[in-house]
């Protein structure tokens, strides 16, 4: 059964080895969102890896930011960044104790999301929604942009929309992945290719937010 369809939120996730490259796309999108996601990845979590919490640039006054933590040892990455108010997002799978980690980071004045791989159940969760801003369900393998969209996630998206959790998605999100997954109950939807690889930033996010609320 689909969920009503209901307001969503694009946000632009920023993929980049370098602070030039991460300049030019957070200035690219930042006139038309209110908050971007900072893809963070250490070559061990996953195989890619991006520039490192230390090489970052100071973003752009009045965006909001959260940051996908596609780490090891995330808390470490967290205390690097050391951004108060900042969302982190962060993956059940490289943490020991959720727990623990919630509580840790909240003391160090952010605030906490919880992101499941493809083949995390969405019980791993489920214990921490009350804790929680939001849980990001992954719909394609970390690591590299421009995969294509596992529609098996949806079930996942249903399942946690039901309990009441805020559910993002990260991967293959574009025009019909979007209103796809936001029928499944997403309300904020993570977007790279499918924003940087379009021509016209402004129309790339606006006919997905149509499409998602179509």
């Amino acid at each position: 059964m689909e969920m009503d369809k209901r307001q969503v939120e694009i946000i632009p996730a920023i993929l980049v080895k370098s602070r030039a490259e991460f300049e030019a796309k957070v200035a690219l999108v930042a006139p038309f969102v209110s908050r971007v996601q900072i893809d963070i990845m250490d070559g061990k979590f996953v195989p890619n890896k991006t520039l490192q919490p230390g090489d970052f640039p100071a973003i752009t006054s009045g965006l909001e930011a959260e940051y996908h933590l596609m780490v090891e040892n995330p808390l470490d990455y967290v205390r690097m960044i050391g951004k108060k108010g900042a969302i982190y997002e962060l993956h059940v799978e490289s943490v020991k104790d959720v727990g623990a980690a919630i509580e840790e980071v909240k003391k160090l004045g952010g605030r906490v999301a919880l992101a499941i791989s493809p083949d995390t159940p969405v019980s791993s969760v489920e214990p921490y929604l009350p804790q929680i801003e939001h849980v990001l369900v992954m719909t394609v393998y970390p690591g590299f942009s421009g995969q294509k969209y596992l529609p098996a996630m949806e079930e996942k998206m249903r399942a946690l929309s039901a309990k009441g959790a805020v559910v993002e998605v990260d991967g293959g999100i574009d025009i019909g992945t979007a209103k796809s997954a936001a029928r499944a109950g997403a309300t904020l939807l993570g977007v790279a290719s499918g924003i940087f690889a379009k021509p016209d930033m402004k129309k790339a996010i606006e006919e997905m937010k149509k499409d998602a609320e179509g």
